[in-house]
């Protein structure tokens, strides 16, 4: 009888330890995930929604490296041109490996379709992320770009550096109408963005033709900043408030005595302007 309790009682423990480990087994990811995703997630949304790109203009390597490792994770991107064609190729790995998301080569081609094509291979091929062509160059050459290049094209519009008579002098219409016209020919040649001013991205992220579309912003400062060489300009919060997708923010950043806090100023500016959903 003792003997019969005893194995009564072995049987029911082991019963009782199985049913608690498979217990466990389900509960445990569970009650693991509710404890950790709140931080991940919140990790990955701010990524994911990331409205800024750090334009690291006019800097060494070294320069664009440190930023790469301070705030690269915490922008949709890093553009750059001249150290490109300073560093070459290699440039655009070695910023990733610093830190940067993603990497877009502002190169701004404009060519005939076929160069066009092989230089937008030979930047996909460095491993960028990211190229730019005027929209100017016309439909075919768009798409030999967006056929060739790196997972997004972005195509410039009208120069944030002109100002409405120097526009009116070279596309023979005012800045509205002209980066309206070009955007609807990125459109149809399957670029991912388009770029304009703040002072066009309005008239054109209420076109319903050009929805789909990411639109990307330079020419913004703060209130109080200097503006530069850029003539048709708005602040971050503005130019959110107007359509932009995505902000390109340079000397802000890039100048300031603390770049990360300078980041998080812009970045506090434009959230609660920060509602809509941006898809990357």
């Amino acid at each position: 009888m003792e003997r019969n309790s005893t194995s009564f009682f072995i049987r029911f423990g082991l019963i009782f330890l199985d049913i608690s480990y498979n217990v466990l087994l389900v509960l445990s990811p569970i009650v693991g995930l509710k404890l950790y995703i709140p931080n991940q997630k919140e990790k990955e949304t701010a990524m994911e929604t990331s409205r800024i790109i750090l334009a690291a203009d006019e800097l060494s390597l070294d320069q664009c490296l440190e930023l790469a490792s301070k705030v690269g994770d915490r922008v949709h991107a890093i553009k750059i041109h001249n150290a490109f064609d300073q560093q070459g190729p290699g440039v655009v790995e070695r910023l990733r490996d610093a830190g940067a998301r993603r990497v877009w080569v502002d190169a701004k081609l404009h060519d005939i379709p076929n160069t066009v094509k092989l230089r937008a291979k030979a930047i996909a091929e460095s491993g960028a992320d990211i190229l730019t062509v005027h929209a100017s160059g016309e439909i075919e050459m768009m798409m030999a770009a967006v056929e060739a290049g790196p997972a997004e094209i972005y195509a410039i519009t009208v120069l944030t550096s002109l100002g409405e008579e120097q526009v009116h002098l070279l596309h023979g219409q005012p800045s509205k109408a002209g980066a309206l016209y070009l955007a609807r020919l990125a459109k149809l040649a399957g670029v991912h963005g388009v770029v304009c001013s703040p002072r066009e991205v309005g008239i054109l992220a209420k076109r319903p033709e050009l929805q789909g579309l990411k639109f990307i912003t330079p020419g913004v400062r703060s209130s109080g900043k200097a503006t530069d060489d850029q003539k048709r300009v708005d602040t971050p919060a503005g130019a959110i408030a107007s359509g932009s997708t995505h902000l390109v923010v340079g000397r802000q950043i890039t100048q300031a005595t603390d770049p990360v806090d300078a980041l998080r100023q812009i970045e506090e500016e434009i959230s609660t302007n920060a509602t809509k959903e941006v898809t990357v």
